[in-house]
């Protein structure tokens, strides 16, 4: 049948949830830079000369992620005159591949023509020499498998050539790595930006592939060691046309910007538009030894980069070396954040649990590692994954090493596989008291009062990683509602009832609204107790906890050598010193209103009464009970003293904590319904207030 019109879509799949339901958000985290990139390559192709003559093309791009995918609608367009459809599903990571696979059958059921392409499908048709069993059904259908990068040279242009003839390849085996010099860089569709959390940021990759060799990793194997790059002229031309368009922030997704051979022509150029009055600012993705390059941390910060994400992956040499993270050297952690941080930038690193030489038990130790000595900003964790086109999953595959047959479980927050130290379960949950850990109320305030800089983008990151970690899931691959759909399920789960769906939804629905409201006043008090770190107030209470935590940390030390004399000596000086440290702020002025310096002598004295009774002698018994005097008394106390609104925040909180069990529990004629009018009054108001600082920080 002749064409003269081929209408190109490509799909960003998501993937299915433990009970086999598409997960989809209301406001997804990030547009997909695959996705961008291929529309704008075939946009390019489209307005240029290539296929004068022949056929006209358009292209529309689709997340499955934040949206549902019109299945019909495609269809019924592929069955108009003139006109034949080919569908792209893109940047198909292993934990994406079951649902890409799923839509993709049923639009071959419809006579759609279907690829399929990214790391999943070109890392096993690159380290295999046949398709693999989860592929051969897909070629057995009909759908095309695309291994390697379309903007190779001729490439997608032969594909959509086929595709408007309907004689589709069954596997298009791309070799060469494109030139990215010129390539067009990818660009936002200003409609579907409205569907992700912030409509102000975007994703730019201004080079791919990596030079080093880590075992995990499917970048080397996928996109090479040989760096590749995009000429700065065309990024930062494509971030002045962004910021026309209301895109002020960038996340370089890069797997290293620091080894972008033009790094720094990017960087001065960012630092030139900002000059000119361009609010723009990033993100970016690098290596532990980025900070050892001359300029760039400091050129990065003068660029507008506000976060590093950093391939940091253990604090525990032997596992580093083990997956060929070599170039990672431990004892340079602290320095290298330190040199972030002396530029104002904030470090996200990337933390693998897990790896080989884990156990459950020193886990625990690299997280206190982590937050206590290293002291990151934030900690994006993930479950050691044997990804296809790694090494690793290569390895395990030749030596037969059982692995999870589901496709899906690759997303690391599901055992893959038996690791060598840790039973069944045990993993997991090992995973999740990690987050619990790094983003409990107590570790979020310490860190949002250690560094005073890029308060409000910690903040909400803080909130959303807290959300995450009750939630049970990863912050990269949530949203801000979940949206669930009952004929929206993988095909191996029943199909459920209207009504027996209904009540599933009613309940996440509330569970959900609990948890949303949980945070909301948990984040009330927690911006309470950071919203000006450099501020006097919050400075003594950042100091306390700093001294707290370090004393922790030594008298754990001396917990596991038996040394409990020298942990109560410890725990004394701590608490000496907070006692020293109140006497000199309420005899002070400043900041301190002289009712809050009264507040604050009192508690003084109340500590200096509880030292004098402080038996070293008495041990370990003496150390536990001043660990809970300083964590509720001296802290606590602080907080409530020096810090305007706190104690009250915490009654209402206990309020409202007693009146939803009396109600759980049917004991509602128990209820102090005569607070309830002054309850709510001061929660209009803390809520008001708080609502109000997150808008202006917008």
């Amino acid at each position: 049948m002749d064409i003269n019109r081929l209408h190109v879509v490509y799909i960003r799949p998501s993937r299915y949830d433990d009970d086999g339901y598409v997960i989809r958000h209301w406001r997804g985290v990030l547009p997909s830079n695959t996705l961008c990139c291929l529309e704008q390559l075939t946009r390019s192709l489209a307005d240029s000369s290539v296929f004068t003559g022949d056929f006209a093309v358009t292209v529309e791009t689709l997340d499955d992620t934040v949206q549902r995918i019109p299945i019909r609608r495609i269809a019924r367009m592929n069955r108009k005159p003139g006109v034949r459809v080919v569908v792209g599903l893109t940047g198909v990571q292993t934990n994406q591949f079951a649902r890409a696979a799923d839509i993709a059958l049923q639009l071959r059921e419809v006579g759609v023509q279907v690829m399929i392409g990214g790391f999943h499908v070109s890392g096993m048709l690159a380290l295999f020499d046949r398709p693999t069993p989860e592929l051969q059904p897909l070629l057995d259908a009909g759908v095309s498998l695309v291994k390697g990068e379309a903007e190779a040279p001729g490439a997608l242009e032969g594909i959509l050539r086929d595709a408007a003839a309907g004689e589709m390849q069954p596997v298009y085996d791309i070799r060469d790595f494109p030139d990215l010099l010129n390539a067009p860089v990818p660009r936002c569709d200003l409609r579907m930006q409205r569907r992700y959390f912030t409509r102000t940021m975007a994703t730019i990759d201004t080079s791919r592939g990596c030079p080093f060799n880590c075992s995990f990793c499917t970048i080397i194997n996928v996109q090479g060691r040989k760096m590749r790059h995009r000429a700065a002229a065309c990024v930062l031309q494509a971030i002045e046309e962004n910021y026309a368009n209301g895109i002020r922030t960038h996340f370089f997704t890069d797997d290293n910007f620091a080894r972008n051979p033009a790094w720094e022509e990017i960087l001065d150029g960012m630092i030139a538009l900002r000059a000119r009055g361009l609010d723009v600012d990033f993100m970016m993705q690098t290596d532990t030894q980025a900070h050892r390059i001359p300029r760039f941390v400091e050129k990065a910060a003068r660029a507008g980069c506000y976060l590093a994400f950093i391939g940091m992956e253990s604090v525990n040499p032997k596992n580093l070396e083990a997956v060929g993270k070599r170039q990672n050297r431990v004892e340079d952690y602290v320095e290298m954040v330190r040199a972030w941080h002396r530029q104002d930038v904030l470090v996200h690193v990337g933390y693998i649990v897990g790896l080989p030489h884990d156990t459950p038990e020193s886990v625990q130790q690299d997280m206190e590692t982590l937050h206590n000595k290293i002291q990151v900003d934030l900690a994006s964790l993930f479950m050691l994954v044997p990804l296809p086109g790694s090494r690793d999953h290569y390895d395990m595959v030749r030596q037969n090493v059982p692995m999870d047959a589901d496709p899906n479980n690759f997303d690391g927050l599901h055992e893959t596989f038996r690791h060598p130290r840790m039973r069944p379960g045990e993993w997991r949950a090992c995973y999740h008291a990690s987050m619990a850990y790094l983003y409990s109320k107590e570790n979020i305030v310490t860190r949002l009062l250690r560094t005073p800089t890029h308060y409000t983008h910690r903040f909400l990151l803080a909130a959303w990683y807290r959300y995450a970690a009750l939630e049970g899931v990863h912050p990269m691959a949530t949203g801000l509602f979940r949206l669930k759909e009952r004929l929206s399920r993988r095909n191996v789960f029943p199909r459920e009832g209207l009504l027996r769906f209904a009540w599933r939804r009613i309940k996440d629905v509330a569970r959900g609204a609990r948890q949303y409201a949980g945070l909301f006043f948990e984040f009330q008090e927690i911006w309470m107790l950071t919203r000006n770190p450099r501020d006097p107030r919050w400075a003594v209470l950042a100091d306390l906890r700093e001294r707290w935590e370090a004393v922790q940390e030594r008298i754990a030390e001396c917990n596991l050598r038996g040394r409990y004399d020298e942990a109560a000596q410890e725990t004394r000086a701590m608490i000496a010193a907070a006692a020293e440290r109140m006497r000199q702020v309420s005899a002070g002025g400043g900041a301190f209103s002289a009712s809050a310096r009264r507040r604050i002598a009192a508690l003084a004295q109340e500590v200096e009464r509880y030292l004098h009774g402080f038996d070293v002698q008495q041990g370990w018994v003496r150390v536990a009970d001043a660990r809970r005097y300083i964590s509720e008394r001296i802290l606590a106390g602080y907080e409530e003293a020096a810090i305007r609104y706190v104690a009250r925040r915490r009654q209402f909180n206990a309020y409202r904590r007693e009146l939803w069990e009396r109600i759980r529990s049917g004991r509602i004629l128990t209820m102090d319904i005569g607070r309830l009018p002054f309850a709510v009054a001061w929660e209009i108001f803390f809520a008001s207030r708080f609502m109000l600082h997150l808008l202006k920080s917008q």
